[in-house]
């Protein structure tokens, strides 16, 4: 298996969110009336972050194999950190991620394999 690249140190850390949870929101927005004309930051949340490296540890436990990379200098673009802040889907839908990211990362996992 050739290494892949990565840029930075792949400590940069990122929040996730499976599918499933993106659906259940829309149908639960649909039908609250605060809803309407708000603005909301939607993602896994801090519950839900991981950094690259972390992200590769769950693979490689989850595969058993052995991932290889090569690191590349940060990108000027890059963010180190992004964790969407959903206190506001949580307070107004009630809303908040069901599928954790380690349950997430194997349903992607086992929808590929």
């Amino acid at each position: 298996q050739e290494p892949f690249t990565i840029s930075g140190t792949g400590k940069q850390v990122r929040d996730v969110l499976h599918g499933e949870d993106v659906v259940n929101l829309y149908f639960t927005a649909k039908d609250i009336d605060k809803a309407y004309g708000e603005v909301f930051n939607i993602g896994g949340g801090i519950e839900n972050s991981l950094s690259l490296l972390e992200l590769f540890d769950l693979l490689e436990n989850k595969l058993d194999i052995e991932m290889t990379y090569t690191q590349l200098p940060w990108r000027e673009s890059d963010q180190k950190v992004f964790v969407a802040d959903i206190e506001k889907a949580t307070r107004i839908l009630g809303w908040l991620p069901k599928v954790s990211k380690e349950s997430g990362v194997e349903l992607m996992i086992n929808w590929l394999l």
